[in-house]
This record gives structure tokens, sequence and C-alpha cells, in this order.
């Protein structure tokens, strides 16, 4: 299926504004960056979020007021490669827009591996990466007179909060500095799924909550698409802080479609675009985009300026990277990915032919005259057109969706061009989110929730343990709590003993637990030869040979020692990579099934009346594993694998007795939500791991449900 129509570009209006707090004549702001502003003069608390559309300086919006008002701020956006970015942009911002104020600004970029590489000489004598982060912001924060922005993501900020860095009992390991930052901005918000919003706006609550003495939180700006109906009802009220959306009051004056060219005054965020919809499977554009559509594919690429290709798999980036580079001999092609990240700066300036998939899809700023793209889902679709951004003149791009949502695209009428409204509201038809369970709030949040305040009351002295378990169990009922019947302290009990132990080792982290495997990335040019990554696309695509933890030693340089030890204790496995396997003619590589053992039997067997209805969650502490060459490579190492998911793996599971294919069509669940085939004996079940259990789980139970209320003849 195919269609194609004109989408308009949108401008905002620019102001002429002396008083804003930017140097230079030429700067001339957005209203929502004059209303953010206002915000933070005249008001000492709130909960904002901006939604202004992409490319339109919501970065500004945050940096200026802050920049003005000498406020300690952390920033906290969904990637680490976004974060290096953001650092370039931010520290260029400060130095050529905040002459005077800029050069007092420190700007601190934190993931993990900046805690272990670049901070860790600067502290020699801290040995882990908590130690480090204590030590940085003590000098930063509380020894050094200037300005401090932090620049972290999500999961760096849940483990501070929720003081995985420091010793449970021992108040002293906690990284208390961040109880000093006035000001929390969370970019990217509506990329977060379920479980990772309702993690950050409850802890963000709890923090805004406390008293000034204990923690400076007052003010939390969230940059964002537009706000779900379900988010809006939190911000008003599950969340404290007054809440305002700053282009509310002035959307229809300040933003509007243009057709060709930019009106006088207004400056354009999104050009017009050409848009070329064709369907494609997820995971699959690659093989119509080098297969029946590749004669299209060639030509896009050979055209002047810069092409973008964005997909959603490695192995994709790889099929279509090696084959434009066979192709354009005369052209530059580069590829940015999970394993071919270095020299990104160097590669985003100097490309003709960009190829990469969701490492590029947010934030990061270059040009692009020209994209392909796919789109598993709104927010992706979305996202990815951004990326053709700034320009007045129309550009073509091309995407790949399902044949459901380019059905959808293909029934949008229209007398000229296609507002880019009306798309946003055809794709939020046409997309279906299967991780949108509203269960998933009490049954498993609520339970996230209650296991972080009792952690909280344990390091309390007993007066403050009873303060904080009501403050926290209010907190709980307003932010989940708005079932009927009414939730109840055993039934967010009963729920947490349902996962037990992975409360502690998978929910209490903002994204949860996955299976993860420890790679010694032996490819050339390799910029970062120990990295963690998916153990199952490994599995499937990549060129790996697997290793018991004394034999990877063994293989790794010694230069590595300190990687490897830093990141051992998260992974499942050790492998070396050596790129990907050739794919099947259907575009395949290894198939991967989980195999039950004497555990899985006992849970899965345990009593004749358990079926998929009232089966619970469980953390299993093996799990056994298969992979099926299919015409690709054998892995004869695997067994190095087999003994470390047998023995030592503590992962969260829910199984369902039917073929994964017909557990996906039956709670409409998408590739996105992944399920892996699981032999019991001679059947054929199907499994989901980490918090992709709960969400199956909830699918489950919300289809019984319905189906429980159809029976007695209620209408739904």
């Amino acid at each position: 299926m195919r269609t194609t129509f004109p989408l308009s570009g949108v401008e905002l209006r620019r102001h002429d504004d002396p008083k804003y707090p930017v140097e230079g004549p030429e700067f001339e702001p957005y209203a929502h960056q004059q209303d953010l502003q206002e915000l933070f003069q005249t008001s000492s608390e709130f909960l904002a979020v901006n939604d202004s559309p992409t490319g339109g300086g919501k970065t500004m919006s945050w940096l200026a007021p802050v920049v003005e008002r000498g406020e300690h701020a952390l920033a906290v956006y969904p990637t680490n490669a976004l974060i290096h970015d953001q650092y370039d942009q931010l520290t260029d911002e400060l130095d050529g827009k905040f002459p005077e104020l800029g050069s007092d600004v420190e700007v601190l970029p934190i993931t993990a591996d900046t805690l272990r590489t670049r901070y860790a000489a600067e502290y020699p004598n801290a040995k882990t990466n908590g130690e480090r982060l204590r030590a940085l912001l003590r000098k930063h924060v509380y020894q050094s007179e200037n300005q401090v922005l932090v620049l972290t993501n999500p999961d760096i900020l849940v483990m501070m909060r929720r003081h995985i860095y420091g010793r449970t009992g021992d108040p002293g390991s906690r990284v208390r500095q961040l109880n000093e930052f006035e000001s929390i901005v969370v970019d990217e918000f509506h990329r977060a799924d379920r479980k990772e919003q309702n993690t950050l706006l409850f802890l963000l609550d709890e923090m805004y909550d406390l008293p000034e003495i204990q923690c400076a939180l007052s003010k939390i700006v969230l940059l964002s698409a537009t706000p779900t109906t379900r988010l809006e009802h939190r911000f008003e009220e599950a969340m404290n802080a007054p809440y305002h959306r700053v282009t509310s009051e002035r959307e229809t004056t300040e933003e509007r479609p243009f057709d060709e060219t930019p009106t006088n005054g207004w400056g354009a965020v999104m050009p017009p675009v050409n848009l070329d919809v064709r369907s494609a499977s997820t995971f699959d554009t690659a093989s119509k985009l080098l297969g029946e559509d590749w004669d299209d594919t060639e030509a896009f690429a050979r055209q002047p300026g810069k092409t973008v290709f964005i997909l959603d798999g490695v192995h994709e980036v790889d099929e279509v990277y090696t084959r434009l580079s066979n192709a354009l001999d005369d052209r530059t092609i580069v590829r940015i990915d999970g394993f071919h990240r270095g020299d990104s700066k160097e590669k985003l300036n100097d490309f003709d032919v960009l190829v990469s998939n969701s490492a590029v899809e947010v934030g990061i700023d270059f040009s692009v005259d020209r994209l392909v793209f796919s789109a598993p889902d709104r927010a992706s679709f979305v996202q990815r057109l951004g990326r053709l951004r700034t320009r007045s003149k129309p550009q073509p791009a091309r995407c790949y969706v399902s044949s459901t949502v380019a059905a959808s695209l293909s029934e949008i009428e229209y007398d000229g061009k296609v507002l880019r409204a009306r798309l946003v509201e055809t794709l939020e038809d046409a997309y279906h989110d299967p991780r949108k369970f509203d269960s998933f709030d009490w049954r498993y949040s609520a339970a996230e929730a209650y296991h972080h305040v009792e952690r909280r009351a344990y390091d309390a002295n007993s007066e403050r343990a009873e303060e904080i378990r009501e403050e926290g169990w209010e907190r709980i009922l307003r932010h989940f709590g708005g079932g009927d019947p009414p939730l109840t302290r055993s039934d967010v009990k009963a729920h947490a003993d349902v996962i037990d132990n992975a409360v502690e080792r998978t929910l209490q982290w903002y994204r949860g637990g996955s299976l993860q495997a420890l790679v010694y990335d032996r490819t050339l040019g390799a910029d970062d030869p120990i990295k963690t990554y998916d153990l199952f696309y490994l599995l499937r695509h990549g060129d790996v040979e697997f290793f018991s933890r004394t034999g990877f030693d063994e293989v790794v340089p010694d230069e590595h020692d300190d990687d490897v030890s830093h990141l051992a204790p998260y992974v499942t496995g050790y492998c070396t990579y050596d790129g990907t396997i050739e794919t099947n003619d259907d575009g395949y590589g290894r198939s991967v099934r989980l195999e039950a053992i004497s555990e899985i039997y006992g849970w899965l067997r345990a009593d004749d009346g358990i079926d998929d209805e009232t089966r619970k969650p469980r953390e299993l502490g093996g799990i056994g594993i298969d992979i099926d060459p299919d015409g690709a490579d054998r892995i004869t190492s695997i067994e190095h694998l087999r003994d470390e998911m047998r023995e030592d793996l503590n992962v969260l599971c829910y199984a369902v007795a039917k073929h994964p294919r017909q557990v996906k069509n039956q709670y409409n669940l998408g590739k996105f939500l992944f399920l892996y085939p699981l032999t019991v004996g001679d059947e054929q079940w199907c499994a989901a791991l980490g918090v992709d259990a709960l969400y199956l789980h909830c699918a489950v139970q919300e289809s019984q449900n319905a189906v429980d209320l159809e029976s007695l003849g209620i209408d739904l």
C-alpha cells in the first residue's frame, strides 16, 4: 500500500523582547519561551509542561530563566548520546548567548561511562560510581560558588533518589547533593512508557513535597509532546505542584501552518514535507528498501545534499549501510547505532548518507535534506519526521509503517496541504500502544512505590518512619488509587508479594530489568570495545562466541579489565562480537527459544487449577535456552551461556500456554512487547521477561475482566 500527500510546515511568531535574558539583538524569543520565563519570575513553585513543536527552542525556554536566576538545575535526557549532544549545545549557548553569566555556570554530564572514565581520573580514591558521584557533586554543589547544571539520564536520577548508590541503613552513603537542585527538567517525557512515567512522576512529586530544608526542588519542567488526557489528569490531580501548560493560552495565535515560505516575523520550526507513505512490517523495512523499492532507494540516496535513513533494528542498519556503501562509492556513507557510535560528531558533519536507528532519533541536531524512516509507533513517527526541521522550503520524506497505519493515513482528507495537527490526530487513532494498561498503575506501579516508601521508612527513626509511611500511602492513593473499588494496603501488598524480590531487582529501577550480555566488540574501528547489549539481539543476529567469565577475562585485553569488572555484575553472559551474520531469504537470523527447567515445571504445573488467568508473574532463578541456526551460523559456544542462564539468572517471567504469535494477536501487543517461545515438554508456550512480563500479565487480566463483564450483560 502506498499514499502520498503534502504536509504543511509549522511557524512560530517571534517577539521583540529586550527584557528576555539572552544577549544579542538578533535573538527574538517565541511565546512559549517568554511564558516559561515569566513563570520562573512570578511563581516560586510549579510543574510546567512545554509541548511546543520539535525545533521550536524548548531547550532555551528553560535554560534562559534558570541561568537568569542562578539556580542549580538538573536536566534529564532519555539517552546518553543526547546528554553528550546537549552538553555541547548548552556550553555553546552559554558562551554565545550569556557571555556575562555563562562563564559562571558549570555543566556536568553524568552517565555511568563518564563516572567510570572522565571522573575516575579526577577522583582516583573513589572506588565505585556512587563514590565518584558523591565526590563530584560535593565539590561542585557544596564547595564551588558557581551555578551548576547537571545533565544525566532517568536511571541515575532514580538511583540517586532511591539511594541505590548508597547502602540501606547507612544514610552517610547517599547522594545527598540531589536535594540541592531547585529545578529539574525532563526532556522527551512523552517518550517514556507507562512504568517509566509513573516512576518519575511519583519520585518528583515526593521530592517536591519534602520540606525545603530537606529538598530544594520547587520547579519541575517537562518537555513533551502534547499531554494525553491521562497525563493531564495526573498533572492536575496527583502532583502537588501547581500545573501549567505554557502553550495553552496562546497556542492558536502563536503557532500556525505555512505552505511555502514562513511569514515575515515568524520562524519556521518545521518545513513543509512531501510525504510518501509505504507499508512494511516492523524490523523488516530493510527488506523493502533493498528489495522491491531498491531503485527508489538508490535514486533517493544519490541526490545532492544529505539523506538520512532511520530504521528500527541494528541488523537493518547493517544491511542498508552495506548495500548503499557498495552502490554509492562516490558518496560518504556513515552509520550510527549501538555498535557504531564513535566519531558521531564528525560523521554528522561530513556525511552524504547517514544510516541509523533510534540513536539519532531524539535531540541531536544535524542537517537533513531528505529522510527515509520506519515508524513502529506514534511517538517514533512524530519524532523521526521531526528530523526535518527549521527549513522553509518543502523537503521530501518517505516513511514505512504497518499496512493498517498506512490505510489510516490514506484516508486523510485535505484541501491544499495536510495540517500537522491532523496528521497527529490520525496517528493517535491508528497506532496501538502495547504497554497502555490502566491496571498497571494500581497493580504494579503502586507496589513499586510501596517498596520505595518502606525502604525510606527502614532508614528512619520510628517516629519519622510512621510519617513516611502515612505520607507515602497518601501519595500512592493520589497517583495510583483512582479505581473502583478503592485501592487498599492489602491490595498493594498482595501485588508486591506476587513479584517478591523482583521489586528489588526490576521495578525499583527506572527502565526495569532486561537480559544483557557483556560484549567485547572486535569489529574494525570499534569505538567502545567493552559494552553491554541486548542478549536476544546478539543471539539472533550477532557473529558471537560465548565464554565463561574466566574465559572472557583471558580473551579481553588487560587494558579493559576495569570496564569488565564494572559491568560484569549486570549481565547474563559474556561474548565476543565480530559483526552480524547473514540473514536468510526472509530476512531472519537465528531463532531463539526458551526451555523449561525443573523450576519452571514446578511453577507451571504446581496446581492443575492454575491457568493463564490465575497464574502470576514470578522471578526465576534460571531458565534454559536453545538456538536454531535457521540457515545462519551456529553458536558452538552456547553452553557457556546456558550455564549462566540456568544457574544465576534472577529474571521476572510470566508464561502463557500459547504460541507467541497467538498471544500477540489475541491481546494486540505489537512487536515491541517482546515474547519468546517457551518449550514445556512437548508443548509450545510463550514467555515475557522483565517489565514486559508485568505488561503481559495486565493484558491477560484486563482481557479476562472484560469477558466477565460481557458475560454479565454489561455493555462495554
